[in-house]
């Protein structure tokens, strides 16, 4: 056998496999872990620091901080929200997506937005709706309601704080309240997309992915959050 016959041998089985490795190269191309951490109790001009795998700073913009509980909160008001910094770090790329926040509302702030992630396409949300902690997802053409059966009891944000984590794998997403299964549904594909900013609080419009679902409103809720941590698992 040739060297030239052998070099030519070689090419063809590396290029045979370069498919797979590109699509290796895309689905791990960022790291995982604890992507994003408000740190409430740390404001400094104007500034919420980020204490996870990088750093970024949100700005406070016209909210304000405060201790509730014995706990660093960030208040909020209806027409009142700020928008974090857009990053490739958070920015869903078909790994399991992982959302924690922790929401506390005022007797008559009820409902309303409490932050989402999306472009016009693709995306998720949690927004409050009488009290009550909500979430939609859509990867694919349909948007995705979770929430609580009334059979199995209802949270409500302004009698208690309710920690509400929105986990998103690649066939199904759940949503869990004060760690107990609260609702799940399949999804058709994983969330992946480009240019899908976070924002909290009042939203300028309603996020395109849920429009379709009935009762939301780009009005933020009036309360507080204490925690706001996302993971790429």
């Amino acid at each position: 056998m040739n060297r030239t016959f052998i070099s030519i041998l070689l090419t063809a089985t590396l290029l045979s496999g370069l498919p797979a490795l590109c699509r290796a190269q895309e689905t791990g191309r960022f790291p995982k872990g604890l992507m994003l951490n408000l740190d409430f109790g740390n404001v400094s001009n104007g500034l919420i620091p980020n204490r996870a795998f990088y750093p970024l700073y949100a700005p406070l913009g016209n909210l304000v901080t405060d201790n509730l509980l014995n706990e660093p909160m960030l208040l909020f008001t209806p027409d009142e929200g700020i928008d974090i910094p857009h990053s490739s770090l958070i920015q869903p790329d078909g790994s399991e997506w992982v959302v924690t926040v922790k929401i506390g509302a005022y007797p008559d702030g009820g409902t309303g937005m409490v932050m989402s992630q999306c472009n016009d396409e693709v995306g998720y949300a949690i927004y409050l709706k009488d009290g009550a902690p909500r979430a939609v997802v859509r990867t694919g053409n349909c948007s995705m309601l979770l929430k609580e059966d009334v059979r199995t009891g209802i949270t409500d944000c302004r009698n208690e704080l309710a920690i509400v984590e929105l986990r998103i794998k690649s066939d199904m997403a759940w949503l869990t309240i004060n760690r107990k299964r609260a609702a799940m549904v399949a999804l058709d594909e994983p969330l992946s997309g480009d240019d899908m900013p976070i924002r909290l609080g009042n939203h300028a419009r309603l996020p395109e992915i849920l429009k379709n679902i009935p009762g939301t409103d780009p009005v933020g809720f009036s309360g507080a959050i204490g925690t706001l941590k996302i993971w790429r698992q």
